[in-house]
């Protein structure tokens, strides 16, 4: 049984092979100096590529309306350009979190480079909804409405589970309270 009609799935082909054809294009005209962009913008540019191939899904998936915009290298910068900022953040709130469980690190002792290491570490031994509240809410920076919303939790139990993850971290790390 044919639901949606050889012309119809012929229009749906067709759309689908331009939406190809039209981001292929410009991954080819814009990947390598976006990457070469992002690269001196993140200081990594192991993540510049990584932040550009997500730029370019999301450039993909929303084809239809980026197509119709002035400028879509334009949006693709800025979309990629908000990956490197939402990357540097999660360093940043990673930090803070070590800092916040263990106080201010000694220089020698924790080098700045092992720290998002460290953190990782820590979060790994916590049980999933634990790990899931303390990474939405030091990594994310997300309230705990919003945690409790993005878990389908209470408030309440998103509060619980914040809780007790900051308390295995501090076990975790050897933190005294």
């Amino acid at each position: 049984m044919d639901f949606l009609g050889s012309s119809t799935r012929a229009r749906r082909q067709e759309a689908d092979a331009e939406r190809v054809a039209a981001v292929e294009d410009l991954f080819h005209r814009h990947y390598q100096p976006l990457v070469r962009s992002l690269s001196f913008i993140a200081l990594d540019r192991e993540f510049a590529a990584d932040a550009a191939q997500e730029a370019f899904l999301q450039l993909y998936l929303k084809w239809d309306r980026v197509s119709g915009y002035e400028d879509p290298v334009a949006w693709l910068y800025r979309v990629a350009i908000y990956k490197c900022r939402d990357h540097r953040r999660a360093l940043v709130r990673a930090a803070r979190l070590l800092e916040r469980i263990a106080g201010a690190p000694e220089p020698e002792e924790h080098p700045a480079w092992s720290v998002e290491y460290e953190v990782l570490e820590a979060l790994r031994t916590l049980p999933r909804r634990q790990r899931v509240a303390a990474s939405l809410f030091y990594l994310a920076d997300l309230s705990l409405e919003q945690i409790a919303g993005a878990m389908k939790v209470s408030e309440g139990t998103a509060k619980t589970h914040l809780f007790r993850a900051r308390e295995r971290l501090r076990k975790e790390l050897g933190v005294k309270k």
